[in-house]
């Protein structure tokens, strides 16, 4: 049933928000300390601009009953919009690192926010804090 929901979740998710390239890495430049419970899971959050290209990174320290990261940005001080996701289904009890490279199709130059939401199975939310960066 598990896989089914997860099967359904991405058919949705590319429907609503197109293809998006998400990808679990083995090595990322930060290490978040935080655990499941703590109000500031994503200390870890990264964005770095790398051949024109928004270049986010984030680290969990364990992952209980996760659904699903949503990768949001907003430019020019509008509404956050989601514009990719990263299915998590599995429970994890050890740091896992994650990348996202942001092609910046149809963005202009200037401020862009990031930030990540992480869903649990309850579909209770959580938020990082906001990183902002000048393209």
């Amino acid at each position: 049933m598990k896989k089914l929901i997860a099967l359904i979740y991405i058919a949705a998710a590319t429907i609503l928000f197109g293809y998006a390239k998400a990808e679990e890495v083995k090595q990322a430049p930060v290490i978040i300390i935080a655990t499941q419970h703590s109000s500031e899971i994503f200390e870890g959050l990264s964005v770095k601009i790398i051949n024109n290209k928004a270049e986010i990174s984030w680290s969990t320290a364990n992952e209980h009953n996760n659904k699903q990261f949503e990768i949001q940005r907003s430019s020019r001080g509008e509404a956050f919009k989601t514009i990719a996701i990263f299915f998590t289904l599995e429970d994890s009890f050890k740091t896992k690192d994650y990348n996202f490279k942001d092609e910046l199709k149809g963005v202009g130059g200037g401020k862009l926010s990031y930030r990540i939401k992480l869903v649990d199975l309850n579909n209770k939310c959580a938020y990082s804090k906001v990183i902002d960066v000048t393209i």
